[in-house]
């Protein structure tokens, strides 16, 4: 089974921020993870709005890879005076549902005696 876990930062980060969280996971998790930028704040600094970090999760990894997700932003908010808000997602793709064991109806033995059974009886 695989899952995203995405890491959502909302508020003002400095330009290189965004690298140093990217860093910080893959040494965490050792997960491969991409950054996208949602948009523009505006600041003087030029900081980020919101920035999301993803990685794909594959097996049965995902509790512990949640718990070094949480170290890796608890150490990056750690150093900064002013921590932006953290998100943690993780979304798993829908299973499909497991049909049940077709039930057996009881098939009434073949006749070996050459007589035809009438229906109903």
């Amino acid at each position: 089974m695989t899952a995203t876990i995405s890491v959502k930062v909302e508020g003002p980060v400095g330009l290189d921020e965004p690298e140093q969280l990217l860093e910080e996971l893959g040494r965490e998790t050792g997960l491969t993870w991409r950054l996208e930028t949602a948009g523009q704040d505006g600041t003087l600094d030029g900081g980020l709005a919101a920035i999301m970090l993803e990685a794909v999760l594959g097996g049965a990894v995902g509790a512990a890879v949640q718990v070094a997700v949480q170290r890796a932003i608890e150490n990056w908010r750690g150093r900064r005076l002013d921590p932006p808000p953290v998100t943690i997602i993780v979304v798993q793709p829908p299973q499909a549902p497991q049909a049940p064991p077709a039930a057996q109806d009881p098939q009434p033995a073949p006749r070996t005696d050459g007589l035809a059974t009438p229906e109903g009886s």
